[in-house]
């Protein structure tokens, strides 16, 4: 039998005074971007024996962080947007600078950064889709949405969007013309959450229903069902190497299955409900919000 993730090797590590609301590694897996309440962006250099150092403080937004994206390819520049903030910043970490800010129409929740760095999908709370142009620093098409759309996700070609709606499908849309391509229906309620695996092989959505769906990227099947969770699902992540998924959301527990055989690595009691996770891209290292995540600013790391 393999290894529980409760027997993986683990740090608590303190990077901010509040609660964590977002994860993210660098492109080169070296650096995890943390933001949070406290209205700051923190980035965390962590080797390759997960020794970690606090490198950089970013500063200029006026609400709580609630969601960021790397650079696909620079593993210096990143993305945030905050609160009731209308607006996107960008960063330079190697000066803790903010490059640029990006006027949007509301205040925003979701972003997603396209493969090839030239624009920035951000969703807000109208469901007004913003297309921002990175290479003018402002938004090139806006669409609006006469239903509730929630996370998203370009596809690794950047040829698809993926939006999870609040009718319970993921909508495939055709980028950058925004045309509807495909619907996968497989939840009874709203779609929260969206991630797919770096081999191209799968797409995960997790529901309002407290569902998690596998997908092949082929034939567009769902091949397996999560129905562990008793609450909506809002974060899922998958390992470097697709063998591993990991569930998070409105409670207080994470979930790690494998994907290739369907086993559960068990699950991990937290004290506070998980608002993001995230695997390292080159590792078998998860990042997640600690135990004690919701009055301290920590977050947790599992390897093996």
């Amino acid at each position: 039998m393999e290894e529980s993730i409760a027997d993986w090797q683990h740090k608590a590590v303190r990077v901010h005074r509040r609660k964590v609301f977002t994860l993210g590694w660098n492109s080169e897996a070296k650096r995890l971007a943390s933001g949070s309440v406290d209205q700051t962006v923190r980035i965390t250099r962590v080797d390759d024996h997960c020794n970690v150092k606090q490198e950089t403080e970013l500063r200029g937004h006026s609400d709580g962080v609630t969601n960021l994206s790397w650079h696909p390819t620079h593993p210096d520049k990143l993305a945030s947007i905050a609160g009731q903030e209308k607006s996107v910043r960008f960063w330079d970490t190697r000066n803790s600078k903010n490059t640029a800010t990006v006027s949007t129409p509301g205040a925003n929740l979701y972003l997603a950064w396209s493969p090839d760095s030239h624009y920035v999908a951000v969703g807000n709370r109208e469901d007004v889709v913003s297309i921002v142009d990175t290479r003018k620093m402002k938004v090139a098409h806006k669409y609006p949405f006469k239903y509730q759309v929630n996370e998203m996700a370009f596809t690794r070609d950047g040829k698809h969007l993926l939006l999870c709606t609040g009718q319970g499908e993921l909508e495939m849309l055709s980028f950058p013309d925004m045309r509807k391509q495909r619907s996968l229906k497989g939840h009874t309620a709203s779609v929260m959450s969206v991630a797919l695996d770096r081999q191209q092989r799968y797409i995960a959505t997790g529901g309002g229903d407290a569902v998690a769906c596998l997908w092949d990227t082929e034939d567009f099947i769902c091949q397996r069902t999560y129905i562990g969770m008793d609450y909506p699902i809002r974060c899922l992540s998958f390992s470097h190497d697709s063998k591993y998924m990991s569930i998070a959301g409105e409670q207080a527990v994470l979930d790690v299955e494998n994907v290739e055989t369907g086993q559960s690595l068990g699950r991990l009691q937290l004290h506070c409900t998980p608002e993001d996770v995230a695997w390292n891209p080159r590792h078998h290292l998860l990042a997640y919000v600690g135990k004690y995540g919701m009055d301290y600013g920590e977050i947790e790391l599992r390897w093996k």
